[in-house]
């Protein structure tokens, strides 16, 4: 992982970071006490109609279905004008309860995005057991996805195309990483995911 402050390489275990000294208790000192998030979708400034809050909570329960180790949580709020994005939303990710008490480390399965409405910038972030399997670049394509409705304030649609993208690129890394391992071969790999077995659930036990 990297530093959500200064991106210097960091260990998980490290109380702060060696580089710049960002901690979680440093961002509580800056940002105080966090708010009790929801999934799927917490809507803190009230811009989702019941009508589109739901369509956009079936995606993300679609996406949930397929890969049942996965939760998505999905926070539209207005970010403290002198918050730096990415240490807060690493502070949120860690102290918006959108987590349980026994998913810490690589248990942690959880893709947050944060769309932040009064600038319309988004951010994602997930958990530690999601890492050696989703790169950045896969989660500019789920962000890339959502720029279009985003810039029109389109916030349920964004929502929604973030969510789809983020099912295809899983899709793919469930088809990538048994090959890349050498776990089986292909044939049998595509015949296990038409059964509808745990496809990410397989490829976590390479780790």
């Amino acid at each position: 992982m990297r530093c959500p402050a200064c991106r210097t390489l960091a260990i998980e275990t490290d109380a702060a970071c060696g580089q710049c000294g960002f901690s979680l208790e440093a961002a509580d000192r800056a940002f105080g006490i966090a708010p009790a998030l929801r999934r799927p979708i917490a809507d803190m400034t009230g811009v989702l109609g019941a009508f589109s809050l739901r369509r956009a909570a079936h995606v993300i329960a679609e996406v949930e279905r397929r890969f049942p180790q996965l939760s998505i949580a999905a926070v539209l709020m207005d970010v403290p004008a002198q918050a730096p994005l990415l240490p807060y939303a690493f502070w949120l990710f860690n102290r918006g309860s959108l987590s349980s008490a026994v998913d810490k480390g690589g248990a942690n399965h959880l893709v947050m995005l944060i769309i932040d409405t009064s600038t319309d910038r988004a951010i994602t972030m997930v958990g530690y057991g999601l890492e050696p399997f989703m790169q950045e670049t896969h989660l500019q394509s789920c962000l890339q996805a959502a720029e279009q409705p985003l810039r029109r304030r389109r916030y349920a649609q964004a929502i929604e195309s973030f969510a789809r993208e983020l099912d295809r690129q899983l899709v793919e890394l469930c088809r990538l990483v048994p090959k890349q391992f050498g776990l089986v071969d292909e044939a049998q790999w595509l015949n296990a995911g038409a059964a509808g077995e745990d496809a990410l659930g397989m490829a976590e036990n390479l780790y």
